[in-house]
């Protein structure tokens, strides 16, 4: 072979090897640059990454095309994506399978479920779920998740309620709830009529009672802070008998119709009226207390109440019918004249009911002075008799009538 093709060869050889390591470098360099430092990149299309407080965190100066994208340890769903935009969006395109592990789900945006448009299959196992209004949007991916052991860790009563038939529920009560209202599941089943939903409208700004709850739930009612004048229709309106814990502290109330219906009267275990402007206690609105099958409690304190003898007698009666029926019954207070006075004090019943000894004395020394008038009168009354009878008149009299008419 000629010298100069053995050195054409040569040189070829160098140039293929040189290129060779050189692409060889740069895939290791490349590969190196768009690997994320929280993330395992198993392969080009297929990342796991550990402990990452920001999705922008594995897409920082990366522009890989990832079909497989596995979280493990996050702490915050909800935070991802935004402040990322569109380019998030693009960047997740190509994820097809997502994987979220040993996780605390309690809160998802619309938008990081928006910012995987193309995912086919989701896998949440290994998680704990917190149940509430804040992670409904998984429901989006209910067709692309296996189901298996995916349950509610907290709250309480909602745990261990399989995952989507818990948020089917809890978007069923949101749908159902008064605005502007805000209801909250506390148990997926109720036991001995316990509250198992959380109506909370506190400090709504309302005028009225809502006219709708939602349906099938033993319902806690909290209608504290607002400018409620008439809480009439919680008496009348059949869906209030499945509310038996009902707070209206701190509104305009000044007084409440109740039925004379026995079905329709107090039904509520308990009742919170303090704080309004009750003058006088409802009448029916403890009805015949023996009868109840439970103890009821009501709060009434910090209301203008007007004390007679009677309505205090009533207080105090109750009070000693049925202990603690009246949950606050020591701080109730009469306003007024006797403004500031425990009703509950032997003091007020006293000055109410029973006339001073002064005035009891007076009354009784003119009862007597009367009487004595009275007698004094009728002997006076009887001695003229006597002496007329004596003197003959009466004789004189009857002459005169018996005379023959002329």
């Amino acid at each position: 072979m000629p010298k100069g093709t053995v050195k054409h060869y040569h040189d070829n050889f160098d140039f293929c090897s040189f290129l060779f390591v050189s692409l060889f470098v740069w895939a290791i360099v490349s590969s190196s640059e768009a690997c994320p430092v929280a993330c395992n990149c198993l392969s080009n299309q297929k990342w796991e990454c550990t402990n990452i407080t920001s999705l922008g965190d594995i897409l920082e100066n990366s522009s890989r095309a990832v079909r497989e994208l596995t979280l493990i340890h996050i702490t915050d769903l909800n935070s991802f994506s935004d402040h990322l935009g569109t380019s998030f969006n693009a960047s997740f395109e190509s994820v097809r399978k997502f994987t979220i592990q040993q996780s605390t789900i309690n809160r998802i945006s619309a938008l990081f479920i928006d910012s995987f448009p193309n995912v086919e299959r989701v896998f949440l196992g290994d998680n704990q779920f917190s149940c509430s209004e804040h992670i409904l949007t998984l429901q989006r991916w209910e067709s692309k998740t296996r189901k298996d052991k995916l349950q509610c860790s907290s709250p309480d009563g909602v745990a261990k309620t399989e995952l989507f038939l818990a948020l089917k529920t809890i978007s069923r009560v949101k749908e159902e709830c008064p605005s502007p209202c805000r209801c909250v599941v506390k148990s997926m089943n109720s036991q001995y009529s316990v509250p198992n939903l959380l109506v909370n409208c506190s400090r709504s700004n309302l005028k009225v009672i809502p006219d709708s709850l939602p349906k099938s739930w033993v319902i806690e009612l909290d209608l504290s802070h607002n400018q409620i004048e008439d809480a009439s229709p919680l008496f009348s309106l059949p869906f209030y008998r499945n509310v038996p814990v009902l707070n209206l502290a701190h509104n305009h109330i000044q007084d409440i119709q109740v039925p004379n219906d026995t079905s329709q009267k107090n039904h509520f275990r308990l009742l919170n009226l303090s704080h309004n402007k009750l003058t006088q206690l409802p009448e029916n609105l403890l009805g015949e207390t023996d009868t109840f099958s439970y103890q009821p409690l009501i709060m009434l304190r910090s209301n203008p109440w007007m004390c007679d003898c009677n309505s205090v007698k009533m207080f105090q009666t109750i009070a000693m019918k049925q202990l603690h029926i009246i949950g606050d019954f020591i701080y109730l207070t009469c306003e007024g004249d006797l403004e500031g006075q425990l009703i509950s004090s032997p003091t007020s019943l006293h000055r109410l009911c029973y006339v001073p000894a002064v005035a009891i004395m007076t009354i009784r020394c003119v009862n007597i002075v009367f009487f004595i008038l009275i007698a004094l009168v009728l002997i006076k009354t009887a001695f003229d008799l006597r002496s007329m009878y004596a003197v003959g008149i009466f004789h004189y009299f009857a002459h005169l009538l018996l005379l023959p008419s002329r």
